[in-house]
């Protein structure tokens, strides 16, 4: 059925101003839809035209905890039954038949922790399971006011669970250690089938409508689809660009999928499995991330949608996007180690009716021309070409003498592992990782490192940083300043040119001077001062008292003078120079040479006016030269320099968020590369709680024991509560109890020596002791 024979057309409607929904659900007649939230629970009827509120449980004003909630689900044979799970781990049933506050039927309060996700029995009307932050899967029966089976999923926490449609009383949950359980509800003790889907938390999964499949999406931004007939094996991967939300399989299609994220993402795509770098289709029209989506029952061209901007969507399928339309038909990239890759479309051509052709042979890809395009959506066909580096410099091979130049990845693998960040003072540390940049050519990072050393190397700065003053006042007497006689050393020949800036004599001059210092500069207490109205330096105390943070224009390394702007922002902005001293002088009479200037005559610097000097900090500036390196793609060095500033860090104005940001994206270039240990040693060395937490992660294993099966709960090692026996201690090739690094089997649970296990699996592939095809790597 093509796409554009549907009628409908895409409606919205506000659902709540004071928050939005987490979750919605559709009734078994899919004419009415329930959303809830935190702050929101209502069913609202669905018609061509837009939503009717039919139901607020909300309403009330004795409202709890157990009103919050983060999924909702809807009965697959009663249209009165709706079901809840609320953040404080309270499961809800509600009956719409029923009025008041009389609709919350029962109230399940058997999880510790929150509740993430609920769902009913596909055919039994009283069944439903609920998974939980507690890392169990509580199974209800309506008819009775407590839980019938609680089934231990071995993991932090159940993130979705759903009934499978194939096959009764069989559920697939999933965890936040990225593993994949099927359980039968019949069976509490031990799940049938547990295997390793992704690297990360695993937040949803869903049942193919017809086929034995299992669609999973993660953290790790992947899809895969899972056949579960028999052992589960990989049929399809598709790749996303944000984490995965939800999933939903669209009817009628059997390998379209649809998908919202979590995070950063606000659209709904339509995926084909079989083309998965791509969305088939996409929806736009929400203004922040999706929470919930649903088809309207077997109708593949209506979809439902609600997002954290408080929106629900009913989605026509004809007004959807196509991405795969405006993508670029090639592509390339750069791989770690500096091999590049390019692929391009193949275009297609109709083969040839009749007729011999003596040119070269080409293979034709023949479609159906009865079959519309968008429904060829998959079988565009590409050719891959991979371009790897080789030892020559502008075509002509290296010779003995010659060097390679460092690659990009060398370099950032080179600086990752010598560059130390702790450890020493910071002076040595910014003069070891100068050298580690120099010989990895990233002069740029060099010169900042030197930068560093100089500025915050030989002084502690201590928060609020006090800046110094090169004209307050001194409380050593021996440091203030004195004002000396001003003195002319050079015969005058005009009138005009032997007065000093303010037109006096140089009699004058020393008269005022001597003056000034007699009342005003000796004071009460005998202590010289410099006078109110004029500031007077010798050469000694100009080079002594005049250093780098007195001048705000030192920011790029230069000092600018001139008759510009800059000038009049120099630390002293009142030199007011006698414009007649430019002017040409007569030249001295003979007389004149032959006279010698008195010994040990002062220099002398008099300023009529100073005001504020205004005093340049190193910081901002060491604040443009990090953001620069973290434009320029080397977040690398900017964020080795924060974490060995310490606590001069305090004095930069860079906001937190960023901080984080640097911090997450170089921790996963390290994890690109493999450098576990480096990527542990940052994770270490951050102040950031949110960044320190990334270690703290899934960190419990959970293990089961080798012979019965049962969970290993107890705290006595590989002791088995059940079989009251240590066999899981020992090793499955050699029988001796294992002390130190013990490697185990996640799906049969047998283990032992990881040497022995290596050299067991380089030769077979099955467990030694059970026969389970054991994935070794």
């Amino acid at each position: 059925m093509p796409d554009s024979l549907e009628d409908t057309s895409t409606i919205s409607l506000r659902i709540c101003l004071e928050g939005h929904a987490n979750a919605l659900a559709l009734n078994k007649d899919n004419t009415q839809i329930a959303v809830a939230g935190r702050s929101l629970l209502k069913v609202y009827s669905i018609s061509n035209h837009g939503f009717t509120e039919s139901c607020n449980m909300r309403g009330g004003k004795n409202q709890n905890l157990s009103y919050s909630s983060n999924d909702v689900a809807w009965s697959t044979l009663d249209s009165n039954l709706l079901a809840t799970a609320a953040t404080n781990g309270v499961v809800s049933v509600w009956d719409l038949s029923k009025f008041g506050r009389q609709k919350q039927l029962l109230v399940y309060n058997e999880h510790e922790r929150t509740a993430h996700t609920v769902t009913f029995h596909s055919s039994e009307p009283n069944i439903l399971i609920s998974g939980s932050q507690d890392g169990t899967i509580k199974c209800f029966d309506i008819r009775s006011d407590k839980s019938v089976n609680t089934y231990f999923s071995n993991s932090e926490s159940v993130r979705d669970v759903k009934f499978s449609p194939h096959t009764q009383n069989i559920f697939s949950a999933v965890s936040e250690n990225g593993t994949v359980q099927l359980w039968d509800m019949r069976k509490w003790d031990k799940c049938m089938v547990q295997f390793t889907a992704h690297y990360g938390p695993v937040y949803t999964c869903d049942w193919h409508p017809t086929r034995n499949w299992l669609a999973t999406g993660s953290r790790d931004k992947q899809i895969k689809v899972w056949n579960m007939d028999g052992r589960p094996g990989l049929e399809h991967t598709i790749h996303t660009i944000a984490v995965v939300g939800r999933v939903k399989w669209r009817p009628e299609r059997t390998y379209h999928i649809a998908s919202c994220a979590l995070v950063v993402d606000y659209s709904v795509h339509v995926w084909d499995i079989r083309r998965p770098y791509i969305p088939f289709a996409s929806f736009n029209e929400h203004t922040n991330v999706t929470t919930g989506i649903a088809w309207q029952g077997s109708d593949s061209h209506c979809l439902l949608s609600t997002s954290k901007d408080s929106t629900i969507y009913k989605h026509a399928f004809k007004d959807a996007t196509r991405p795969a339309l405006k993508a670029n038909a090639q592509g390339a990239s750069q791989g770690r180690f500096g091999d590049i890759s390019f692929a391009n479309k193949i275009k297609e051509y109709a083969p040839k009716a009749s007729g011999a052709s003596n040119t070269k042979t080409t293979s034709f890809i023949r479609r159906k021309a009865n079959v519309a395009g968008s429904i060829q959506f998959h079988l565009d066909h590409s050719k891959m070409y991979k371009f790897m580096l080789n030892d020559t410099i502008s075509g002509y091979p290296l010779s003995e003498s010659e060097s390679r130049p460092t690659q990009e990845h060398e370099s950032f693998i080179g600086c990752a592992r010598e560059l130390i960040i702790s450890g020493r003072n910071l002076s040595e540390l910014c003069e070891h990782n100068a050298e580690v940049a120099k010989k990895y050519g990233k002069h740029n990072a060099t010169t900042l490192w030197n930068f560093i050393k100089l500025f915050y190397g030989s002084n502690h700065f201590e928060p609020p940083f006090e800046h110094r003053s090169s004209f307050s006042n001194q409380k050593n007497p021996m440091n203030s300043r004195r004002a000396t006689q001003v003195a002319s050393d050079r015969p005058q020949q005009r009138n005009d040119l032997g007065q000093d800036l303010n037109g006096n004599t140089p009699e004058t001059a020393h008269e005022t001077a001597v003056a000034n210092v007699d009342d005003d500069a000796l004071g009460d207490s005998g202590v010289e001062h410099p006078p109110t109205s004029s500031v007077i330096l010798s050469e000694t105390q100009i080079i002594s008292e005049i250093t780098f943070d007195n001048f705000e224009l030192l920011r790029n390394g230069f000092i600018y003078v001139g008759p510009t702007e800059s000038a009049k922002a120099l630390a002293f902005p009142a030199l007011h120079h006698d414009v007649q001293a430019a002017r040409p002088q007569l030249d001295l009479k003979a007389s004149d040479h032959e006279k010698s200037p008195p010994p040990h005559v002062p220099t002398v610097l008099k300023v009529s006016h100073v005001p504020p000097i205004p005093m340049w900090e190193p910081h901002k500036f060491v604040t443009d030269a990090l953001m620069l390196m973290n434009d320029v793609g080397d977040v690398q060095t900017a964020l080795t320099v924060l974490i060995s500033l310490g606590e001069a860090r305090k004095l930069l104005p860079i906001e937190d968020t960023l901080v984080e940001h640097w911090f997450h994206t170089y921790v996963d270039q390290l994890h690109r590369y493999e450098l576990w240990n480096e990527a542990c040693e940052v994770i270490n060395r951050s102040w950031l709680r949110s960044v320190q937490q990334l270690n703290q992660h899934s960190t419990a294993m959970h293990t089961n024991c080798g012979e019965c099966g049962r969970p290993m709960g107890g705290k006595v090692g590989w002791y088995c509560d059940k079989c009251k026996s240590m066999q899981s201690a020992k090793c499955c090739v050699c029988g001796l109890i294992v002390r130190g690094v013990y490697a185990w089997c996640q799906g049969c649970s047998h283990g032992g020596h990881i040497e022995h296990l290596q050299k067991y699996f380089a030769k077979h592939s099955k467990c030694p002791k059970c026969g389970h095809l054991c994935a070794y790597s």
